[in-house]
């Protein structure tokens, strides 16, 4: 009778830092708050990346070969070479 309720007691103790520990946890924010946060520019993009706002930045895409010299913009910001990125508000 004392070995079962020795085992409870270290069964009670081992289980209860793990449960309270999971019931802590902060629930990770939905994306798409994370990304509305960020302030955009007239051209759709975060503004603290657009080129056409900031020309100097353009020798930073440049450098990472993310460079669209047809239309002189970043081409993950091209949404004329990308069309998929105009869906998504990108000018």
């Amino acid at each position: 009778m004392r070995s079962i309720q020795t085992f409870v007691l270290v069964v009670s103790l081992v289980s209860f830092p793990v449960l309270s520990a999971s019931a802590e946890e902060p629930k990770p924010a939905p994306q798409q708050s994370q990304t509305a946060e960020k302030p955009k520019c007239e051209h759709g993009v975060q503004k603290s990346l657009c080129t056409r706002c900031n020309p100097k930045l353009a020798a930073v895409f440049k450098a990472k070969n993310d460079w669209c010299a047809e239309h002189e913009r970043p081409e993950s910001q091209c949404s004329l070479c990308h069309p998929d990125l105009a869906k998504k508000g990108v000018k």
